[in-house]
């Protein structure tokens, strides 16, 4: 590894963004955190309790949509990284992306009510692969954006900070669609998710090109040798080939998939064991619950950055991912029939564990930049951020067949109504509280090796505003 340059040599830092431009970019993170949770938080309601489709056909189509999203990641971020055009490397991209999130989230629900499965598997797949290819269009050169934009060890941080807010303010939405769904004013549930969805789907379009139209790009940070076009398979092989890439996206890989894979089990031991069967009331409580794991989770920003400045972000996150273990282990006491609201409490840990966490990946993942391009020359802002999250979506694709899987070993019989056995409630149960813990664990003794100490990078980036400077 290269020696620092003198700091007599080196280029003062990059100036820092205005708090207006860390508004306008978090706009985009909404689709984020939309595209993350909207479409599983309705999936089940919709297609199984409304539509009677089978929880594992429904995890199929999930998994093969995030698997679809996990292999277009690196595809877009190599792309754009290689893109000149007259609007950039990364405007282009961002429009096309939003226009086609937004109307494909509209069609989704656009669902006939009597058709055989056949048809709602086809129709769901079609349609979530276009909400899922829009999303990576837009969100990996957006992410590749902040990068870029962001010069320093902390700035990265606040900046995604901003983004984090804009995650919990859209979390609220997503918290409420399927209690949307159930309003009066609609004859049936499928009504209200055609209503629903095209709403949602214009409020993307909108959201989305915000950033994309009124952002600048900065320019390419300047390289000993002019940055040409790197084939994709080159540039893959170069990233993963990134020892510290891999130890961190494992981490991601082991948390993500143990907190998506029981995720949906929330909704069916509120209906079927605190609330005996209430459909209603669980959906009722389940958007409570989201109201507050938002709220918590913004209050929370500020003193888990402040916390981060303190401890270094590795440290931080490993702290964070502590604190969803533990909440994830108390719901097995706080999930009751006896006091139905006591399961918010677990919010006041998994809130502000969980926001801090996505808040340091993005910001961990643009140190990986800088020590990539230390190691190899180039810049692959686009890349990097997106081989992460395609190491974490493929494991995410999985824990969707998982989510079903798991549904039919517990004995879950849809035609049963509210009269599940108790045995099949036991073992929800345990799966929702078992899986997260341990995955999150598990999370914390990889992290224990991450390298990127402030300190580590703040030596790597003085060492390449030196070697700018030369070239």
């Amino acid at each position: 590894m290269a020696n620092p340059a003198p700091p007599d040599s080196a280029q003062p830092p990059p100036e820092n963004l205005s708090q207006k431009e860390k508004v306008v970019f978090s706009i985009g993170g909404g689709l984020q955190q939309f595209s993350n949770t909207a479409p599983q938080y309705l999936a089940n309601p919709i297609f199984n309790l409304a539509l009677g489709m089978n929880p594992v056909h429904i995890g199929i189509v999930l998994a093969i949509a995030r698997l679809w999203d996990a292999v277009s990641d690196p595809l877009v971020g190599n792309w754009s990284d290689n893109a000149r055009t007259r609007w950039g490397r990364r405007k282009p991209f961002m429009v096309t992306g939003a226009i086609l999130t937004g109307a494909s989230f509209a069609a989704m629900w656009w669902l006939p009510r009597d058709a055989d499965q056949t048809f709602y598997f086809g129709y769901f797949l079609l349609t979530i692969l276009l909400f899922f290819t829009g999303t990576t269009l837009f969100a990996v050169p957006w992410t590749a954006l902040g990068i870029a934009s962001a010069p320093t060890y902390q700035e990265r941080t606040k900046l995604f900070a901003y983004v984090g807010v804009t995650h919990k303010v859209v979390g609220f939405t997503t918290g409420w669609l399927y209690p949307l769904c159930q309003l009066a004013v609609f004859q049936t549930v499928l009504d209200g998710a055609r209503i629903v969805g095209c709403i949602c789907g214009t409020l993307i379009i909108i959201a989305c090109l915000i950033p994309a139209l009124t952002l600048k790009e900065p320019p390419d940070a300047p390289t000993p040798v002019r940055q040409k076009p790197e084939p994709f398979l080159h540039a893959m092989k170069a990233v993963i080939s990134n020892r510290v890439l891999r130890l961190f996206s494992l981490a991601c890989l082991v948390t993500m998939t143990s907190l998506y894979t029981v995720s949906s089990l929330g909704l069916y031991i509120n209906i079927y064991h605190v609330f005996g069967g209430d459909k209603v009331a669980a959906a009722t409580m389940m958007g409570i619950w989201g109201t507050l794991f938002n709220v918590l989770a913004m209050v929370s920003i500020p003193p888990m950055i402040w916390l981060s400045n303190r401890l270094g972000k590795h440290r931080a996150i490993m702290l964070a991912l502590g604190m969803v273990s533990v909440s994830a282990v108390l719901k097995w006491v706080l999930y009751t029939p006896a006091m139905p609201y006591l399961q918010l409490a677990t919010a006041l840990l998994h809130a502000p564990g969980l926001a801090a966490y996505l808040i340091l990946v993005t910001s961990m993942t643009a140190d990986i930049v800088d020590h990539d391009e230390l190691l190899s020359g180039r810049r692959r802002e686009a890349l990097i951020s997106a081989a992460n999250t395609w190491i974490t979506k493929m494991g995410v694709s999985l824990s969707f067949i998982m989510a079903g899987l798991v549904l039919n070993l517990t004995g879950f019989d849809a035609t049963l109504g509210g009269n599940q056995a108790e045995d099949t409630v036991t073992k929800m149960r345990v799966f929702f509280c078992a899986v997260p813990a341990l995955g999150t664990l598990a999370a914390i003794l990889l992290l224990r090796r991450y390298p990127l100490t402030r300190s580590k990078v703040e030596s790597i980036q003085e060492a390449l505003r030196g070697r700018r400077l030369s070239a």
